[in-house]
């Protein structure tokens, strides 16, 4: 196998980070992302753009969810698409102290809200709060699962306090496509209590099977270790223990190819690489419950930097901060073709690119 870099681009270079995508009814693709909040900062709003021809150009949509003021709440939703058609806006709104102009990773109040379209992302409701006190905090960096039958699943990693960031990942779960938030599932979580998880990624695998792929670090330092991934096969009602999966990727976002006849999964991978030469990075991946093996690697966007673990002086949770690039994702196009969407800092400029590829 062989993955063909076809095309790139931009959706926008308007102050943006944090892509997500969602196929629409007619067959056009929807990006929503942060917008006009200092890049990956992300204190402003979130925003969409609508491409008719598959991803080549796009257009301005308008605002999902605005940045308030009094008191100043900024928010980073992540979007995706119920088998009816529904559109979910997922994520994080985070109360920000005095002008609101700086975030703080370890003390703001953030809690996990959700916006809904019934029109193809031209209108938005108001924000709901999914009830939860958990945590003071929460990190959210994947999409709502729609799972059928008005149940939803909405991913969070909990952050209750400076040692401790990451230390779960939990499914909050709806059985009435989010009227009511009941339950919540323990989806990655270290039996040992040494590991913390960031970027959480859930995709839905089929026959009840789930799989989950999270940035994993040691609590405290929150030095980086080799990405782990559990699995479910009750549809997400209980996890396998977190195992490495052979990529130090940091943040990573697993899709589905197939299966190789054996029941191991034939993933493509898109992962952050932060260390050596950094940029964006496709991996082909076969992976079961028990193991996980890397096929084949090919760089999809070159930061053209070189960082070095080994003389790294700012601790993990310091070196948030000096990240120029992130968040890959990509949508099934068909026909072996991807959309892939990062942020990146690009001439100074933080945007949105857009990168075509094909699974040969």
């Amino acid at each position: 196998m062989n993955i063909e870099i076809v095309a790139s681009g931009h959706v926008t270079r308007d102050d943006a980070a944090f892509p997500t995508l969602a196929i629409l009814g007619d067959g056009s693709l929807l990006c929503a992302y942060t917008a006009k909040g200092d890049g990956p900062n992300a204190i402003g709003g979130t925003e969409c753009s609508r491409s008719t021809d598959g991803g080549y150009t796009w257009e301005y949509q308008g605002i999902i969810l605005p940045r308030a003021e009094d008191p100043v709440a900024v928010n980073s939703l992540r979007i995706s698409r119920s088998s009816a058609g529904r559109l979910y806006a997922y994520g994080e709104r985070t109360y920000l102290t005095g002008a609101g102009r700086e975030r703080d990773f370890r003390n703001d109040v953030r809690e996990p809200v959700f916006c809904v379209s019934d029109d193809d992302g031209l209108s938005w409701s108001s924000p709901a709060v999914i009830p939860t006190a958990l945590a003071r905090g929460y990190e959210i960096s994947n999409p709502m699962l729609c799972m059928g039958n008005d149940r939803l699943l909405a991913p969070a990693a909990l952050l209750p306090d400076e040692e401790h960031l990451g230390e779960k990942v939990v499914l909050f779960e709806s059985p009435d496509g989010g009227k009511s938030w009941p339950n919540h599932i323990v989806m990655l979580s270290d039996p040992e209590g040494k590991k913390g998880f960031f970027e959480q990624k859930v995709i839905d695998l089929g026959d009840g099977r789930l799989l989950a792929a999270a940035w994993t670090v040691i609590l405290g330092e929150y030095s980086d270790l080799e990405n782990h991934f559990a699995w479910s096969s009750d549809y997400g009602k209980s996890w396998s223990v977190p195992r490495p999966m052979g990529v130090r990727g940091q943040t990573l976002t697993p899709h589905l190819l197939g299966y190789d006849g054996k029941g191991n999964c034939r993933l493509l991978c898109l992962s952050n690489r932060r260390y050596g030469d950094q940029g964006v990075v496709a991996y082909l991946v076969t992976a079961s419950e028990n193991s996980s093996r890397v096929e084949l690697e090919t760089m999809v966007w070159d930061a053209k930097m070189s960082r070095d673990r080994a003389t790294e002086k700012s601790s993990g949770i310091d070196a948030f901060d000096d990240f120029a690039f992130g968040l890959p994702s990509a949508i099934s196009l068909g026909d072996d073709s991807y959309l892939a969407v990062h942020w990146c800092r690009e001439e100074g400029v933080f945007g949105i690119r857009w990168t075509r590829l094909r699974i040969e």
